[in-house]
């Protein structure tokens, strides 16, 4: 089940990049849930448990427990909120690149708990 749920993260952020240029709100989301797959994934090999989290909040205890840097944790809640504001704010394009930036810094903090 890692296995899948890390190749999904991938494809979630293989989409976000392809995205960005032309939708970056749903570059956005699809970023945000490819950090949430992988998260997960490295989660679930730390703790050698199957858990998956159904609540974001059980995410983030999943991910405190199995040890992942309060910064990760951090940059996940952040990438959630402008998850959460792409798809739920009526923003233009124009505010969406600045979404998408935002969300291009939270994920360089995950990158470094992902190992690169």
């Amino acid at each position: 089940m890692t296995e899948r749920r890390e190749a999904r993260g991938r494809e979630d952020l293989a989409l976000a990049f392809f995205l960005a240029d032309r939708d970056p709100l749903w570059a956005v989301v699809a970023l945000f849930y490819g950090v949430h797959h992988l998260l997960i994934a490295l989660s679930q090999e730390r703790l050698a448990t199957p858990f998956t989290p159904g609540k974001y909040s059980q995410a983030l205890s999943l991910f405190r427990r199995a040890g992942l840097a309060r910064k990760t944790r951090k940059a996940y809640e952040e990438l959630l909120d402008l998850s959460w504001r792409a798809r739920y704010e009526p923003l233009t394009r124009e505010e969406g690149r600045g979404l998408w930036a935002q969300a291009l810094e939270a994920y360089e903090a995950v990158r470094e708990e992902l190992g690169g």
